[in-house]
């Protein structure tokens, strides 16, 4: 049941998930009955799943939200902010359950006693939500008994999923009252019987004030794992009908007889209310979606898409890793060995590696969009807490990135967007003396620049002040007053370790480490971070990101006798110099083609002893909106290197991004040319 349980909570938080994205989407539209529906049937999920599993204190709460809901969806009461913050902290209460491990469950209790008092004040129409009374006849209309005739087959493997059919029996009989007739003769003898297949089903003939759609909700959580049929056969209480009891008497394996049972039925209706042309027309419709649903599972018998543990694509990208290193060692021997048929498996394979290595890397990748429920939520508590109007925009949320760069950026970004909502955006009575409207707007987008993405977090708010800035920084001794930046550089120093220009601590930033854990984990990920601001007019933050952390396709280089590898996605051009023109370069600056470059000649910048050769190589790779030289001895040709970290003892070594075993065993140092040509720079000048 272990295997079970955990796939329930994997569902579960995506259907958190998914609640508190249609509870952001209601919030801007609080009459929109499908999306009260959509809501209602999460809730009735994680309410079906968690009975089925055995989290009764998940099913019981939902349970309870649910009712809150359904009350929504009979429009006896209307959404309203409180019902919709009481929504937003329950999906919070949820998760905690789902994660709590027994050490925090005495802090659960206690919170959803609180919660459960706000629910019932809603119900009892003591709080602020408006209650609706229905006054028509229209609107009373569908909430009294009717007769349904259901069809409950389940698939054979619906038990492997951890489903237990008698529940979902149990749970259809407690809406109302109920005959049920059971179907045994599918069981298989001894021989072919498997233990855990399903061979039974179930009719059943229900009276309930529930309405059609509840009766469907009862299965949504194995929708696809039954057949299901929902007939409606009378307005009002078909065991009540004279003459009806000689219709239900019936053994297992002899199914009810429907056809006598809807004459009846409709005979008594159009007696009663002259409706026997609708119902019999509604009924066949239903039938026919039931016939519609078997022939779409029939027609759509292959999955789709499975869900996979992370710690299996984990250990698959570690293994496609050992491939690729294992496959550069047979390219060396067969080059060695001077053998075709040997080379001709060796290219055989490195083709095949690629595209396995491809097509594992795509199995990683996920949707910016996984995170934008989070930040949408993080923007709208913050604003209210802070009394700010503000809009969350997200473009480009189908933007993918590796699944740990997913896991490594989001803190970063909500610092980012923590201190957009305090420092950045204006109150609404300070963006109308500036002339902007009242309401602030915090834009993210994603979009991919050559083999990277770029995530750039733009507010409209009241941008950064450079002299502030340079001032709070001299203040805090962080620079000397004699100092000369310019407003870029000014700019810049908001990511120094302890800087803040807050005048106060606040729950939201003011502790002076927000920006400096943006720029230290950005780079913990080979990323870049940077920022533009214009006073009066808002702020971007622009985050750059590799596409992935581990394999790249890159260039390898040698100096002296060290090799070092250089990303392919940085590199523009490749030019053979000679060493002579090099050396007598005025201040680092060759003129190739008529065009002059910078550079810089690594040889020198590591400090690498010995003679250089004649001819040299000089690799323009893009830095920022330019293009700069780094120089090597030689160029020994395209390589997929897997990174590996360099471990503690270099980690103050960020010019390099890691290091990758060749195939012949030695290692080749990962190259960051970004910060390789930041160092020095800053080297050069002092």
């Amino acid at each position: 049941m272990d295997n079970f349980q955990k796939k329930f909570l994997d569902e579960a938080s995506d259907l958190v998930s998914q609640l508190e994205q249609a509870l952001l989407t209601l919030e801007q539209d609080m009459d929109n009955p499908e999306l009260v529906d959509s809501i209602f049937r999460i809730m009735h999920s994680l309410k079906g799943g968690g009975g089925m599993f055995g989290f009764d204190n998940i099913s019981n709460y939902t349970h309870r939200l649910e009712n809150m809901y359904d009350l929504v969806r009979q429009k006896k009461l209307k959404v309203t902010r409180e019902m919709l913050d009481i929504t937003f902290e329950s999906a919070d209460h949820i998760t905690s359950m789902l994660n709590d491990d027994g050490s925090k469950t005495d802090a659960i209790k206690k919170n959803e006693e609180i919660l459960n008092k706000r629910i019932e004040a809603i119900l009892d129409g003591d709080s602020m939500s408006v209650v609706v009374t229905a006054t028509s006849d229209a609107e009373d209309k569908g909430h009294g008994a009717s007769s349904y005739y259901v069809k409950v087959k389940p698939y054979e493997h619906i038990q492997r999923n951890g489903t237990n059919p008698l529940l979902l029996i149990d749970e259809l009989v407690g809406l109302g009252k109920a005959k049920v007739n059971i179907f045994y003769s599918s069981i298989p003898d001894f021989e072919g019987f498997v233990y855990d297949d399903t061979y039974i089903w179930w009719e059943v003939i229900l009276c309930t004030e529930q309405d059609e759609d509840a009766i469907k909700d009862v299965f949504i959580f194995v929708e696809d794992d039954c057949e299901i049929v929902v007939k409606k056969l009378a307005d009002g209480d078909i065991f009540t009908f004279q003459g009806i009891e000689p219709l239900l008497q019936c053994s297992h394996d002899f199914p009810f007889d429907l056809e006598k049972i809807t004459k009846l039925a409709d005979t008594i209706s159009a007696l009663e209310k002259a409706k026997t042309a609708a119902a019999a027309q509604e009924a066949a419709k239903e039938e026919n979606k039931g016939d519609e649903h078997i022939k779409k599972f029939a027609k759509e018998s292959s999955i789709s898409g499975i869900r996979v543990a992370s710690e299996k694509i984990d250990s698959l990208m570690n293994l496609v890793s050992e491939l690729i290193t294992t496959q550069a060692g047979l390219n060396l021997y067969a080059d060695r060995e001077k053998n075709a048929e040997l080379t001709r498996i060796a290219e055989s394979l490195e083709n095949i590696s690629r595209q396995l290595r491809d097509t594992a890397f795509s199995i990683t990748l996920i949707p910016i969009d996984y995170l934008v429920t989070r930040f949408r939520r993080l923007v709208r508590d913050l604003s209210r807490e802070v009394g700010k109007e503000i809009e969350f925009e997200a473009k480009g949320a189908e933007v993918e990135l590796d699944k740990s760069l997913i896991e490594g950026i989001s803190e970063p970004l909500m610092h980012i967007l923590r201190n957009s909502v305090d420092h950045g955006i204006e109150t609404a009575a300070e963006r109308k003396a500036a002339g902007k409207p009242p309401t602030g707007k915090i834009t993210l987008q994603a979009y991919y620049s050559g083999s990277q993405v770029v995530i750039a977090v733009t507010d409209d708010g009241q941008g950064m002040n450079p002299d502030k800035i340079k001032r709070k920084a001299i203040e805090k001794g962080l620079i000397s007053p004699d100092v000369q930046l310019s407003d870029k550089e000014a700019v810049d120093l908001i990511f120094m370790p302890g800087f803040s220009t807050s005048e106060k601590v606040t729950n939201i930033s003011g502790r002076g480490v927000g920006m400096d854990v943006v720029k230290r984990k950005v780079s913990d990920i080979r990323g870049t971070v940077s920022v533009a601001s214009e006073p009066g007019e808002g702020t971007t933050i622009t985050i750059s990101l590799p596409l992935t952390l581990s394999i790249i396709d890159g260039m390898l280089v040698r100096i002296a006798d060290v090799d070092y590898i250089i990303p392919l996605s940085v590199i523009d051009t490749i030019f053979a110099v000679e060493h002579e023109k090099i050396a007598s370069s005025f201040q680092n600056v060759i003129n190739i083609e008529g065009v002059q470059y910078p550079f810089y000649y690594l040889r020198d910048e590591f400090a690498i002893p010995g003679d250089p050769p004649e001819r040299e190589e000089i690799i323009m790779v893009k830095y920022e909106d330019r293009k700069i030289g780094v120089v090597v001895d030689n160029i020994t040709g395209e390589y997929q290197a897997v990174l590996k970290p360099l471990g503690k003892l270099y980690r103050s070594q960020d010019i390099f991004s890691g290091a990758s075993i060749l195939g012949d065993g030695t290692v080749a140092l990962v190259l960051d040319t970004h910060k390789v040509i930041n160092k020095f720079t800053r080297y050069n000048d002092i």
